[in-house]
């Protein structure tokens, strides 16, 4: 396992373990004894049949290639100029999209930390940072990164023309993306499982864990990486709005004792002040008797709302529930249990969840729903992408999915346990699972 393959682990670990803020679901939507079970859509709806699913067409990679597994979940394509950047073996490869035929490759090379249409930047084992021509290949430029690396590696994002580079070990450094030289280090800052936040209003804002379980927050001069401020707590970063970070608190429950309940609020959302790093504001939404096993799987803010799926952490449950800012703290929200178990959204004005093999989309504007229809295996992601529905299953089939009318537009066999993003570029259509990468063509009603 590699150093990249560890810290993604630890992350995950780390993750999980903030997302732990409960309450026993009991009944209706699970919080509300007075709220009816709603009558599933699954019950008006029926699953598309077997002989219906192997009308599907059976779609063939043009190209697959094995990688090192990582950055399965980056939010950017791995693409630049008809290129397509992963790490195996050891090196950093270049391949061409739409044939995968491998056009440079460089040794010690490890997965791109940020493409530019003009540069690919990564860092070795050793830890040192690199820009390589992304057409060619070339290494522009190399310098060593701060402090000593540790097991876990070390990680770069662009942020306002500055590549800040920070190190699992300890450290924060930023660099000129054009020369290497370094503008400034700080190499006290504890980074482990650490984060760019980004940079808001004049003030660079990174995040880092303390004990696995609290994440703390710091304040930095952009122009000095000198301390501002910093603050801790069982946060997560949600997002920059009206002048303030918003975040959500979780219960901290390190100090409860197991069979004794802890009261608490199913939501807490609280504003820190960007200039010092205090508690501005604090919100909370739905009281419980009882926050202690409850997860979180999913909160984001749209608009006025704010969406958050939670639900028992010993029955795997994920309840999608919609709540208006700045609403009463015993205000009911929209509850979206009559749907089933949360998969995803919303996104592009469309949540997705699943009953048993059915895939059902809501439209969260009125609430309306389409049955997607069952498959042979329970689907365990979703993604939208266009006019496009992009639905993994558990068997590691992945599905392409018109989205306006449902119609399934191909089916591929990735024969992987672990389905990462899938990006459309130039008419391809490109995914990163934990068995490799692979391009197919994108049908044409998708494109």
């Amino acid at each position: 396992m590699n150093n990249k393959e560890m810290n993604s682990l630890k992350k995950t670990a780390i993750i999980m373990n903030a997302l732990l803020a409960a309450a026993l679901l009991t009944g209706g939507d699970g919080l509300y004894g007075h709220i009816a079970a709603a009558e599933t859509i699954g019950d008006k709806t029926p699953s598309v049949s077997k002989a219906a699913d192997s009308a599907t067409p059976v779609l063939k990679p043009i190209w697959q290639a094995k990688t090192n597994e990582t950055r399965l979940y980056d939010q950017q394509a791995p693409v630049s100029n008809g290129l397509v950047y992963y790490a195996a073996s050891g090196k950093l490869m270049a391949a061409d999209l739409a044939t995968g035929k491998l056009k440079w490759s460089i040794p010690e090379g490890q997965s791109p930390e940020v493409i530019t249409n003009n540069s690919v930047f990564y860092i070795t084992n050793g830890g040192d940072l690199v820009r390589a021509d992304a057409r060619r290949g070339k290494i522009i430029w190399r310098t060593k990164g701060v402090n000593s690396p540790s097991e876990v590696g070390a990680h770069a994002e662009l942020v306002n023309r500055s590549l800040i580079y920070f190190n699992e070990n300890g450290g924060l450094a930023a660099y000129n993306p054009s020369n290497g030289k370094k503008k400034w280090e700080n190499k006290a800052l504890s980074m482990y499982a650490g984060s760019v936040i980004g940079q808001y209003d004049g003030l660079l804002v990174v995040s880092s864990t303390v004990d696995n379980y609290r994440t703390q927050f710091f304040g930095l001069d952009p122009a000095t990486g000198k301390q501002r401020w910093r603050t801790e707590g069982v946060y997560s970063f949600l997002a920059y709005r009206n002048g303030q970070l918003t975040m959500r608190r979780q219960p901290d429950l390190s100090t409860v004792t197991g069979g004794v309940a802890a009261p608490g609020y199913l939501v807490t959302w609280v504003q820190l002040n960007l200039r010092t790093g205090k508690v501005s504001r604090t919100e909370n939404y739905t009281p419980l008797n009882d926050v202690s096993r409850l997860g979180n799987s999913y909160t984001a803010i749209t608009g006025p709302y704010l969406y958050t799926a939670d639900g028992n952490l010993d029955k795997n449950e994920a309840i999608l529930r919609r709540y208006t800012l700045d609403q009463d703290s015993n205000a009911e929200p929209v509850s979206y249990v009559q749907f089933g178990k949360w998969l995803a959204g919303p996104n592009n004005g469309m949540a997705f969840f699943a009953q048993g093999t059915e895939l059902i989309g809501v439209k969260s504007d009125d609430l309306s729903a389409v049955s997607y229809g069952g498959f042979p295996s329970p689907v365990s992601r979703v993604q939208t992408l266009g006019r496009g529905v992009f639905a993994s299953l558990d068997n590691g089939d992945f599905y392409l999915i018109k989205a306006e009318t449902g119609k399934r537009l191909g089916r591929i066999s990735t024969k992987a346990t672990e389905i990462g993003n899938a990006y459309m570029v130039d008419g391809m259509l490109l995914v990163q699972t934990n068995n490799g990468i692979f391009a197919a063509a994108l049908p044409k009603s998708l494109k």
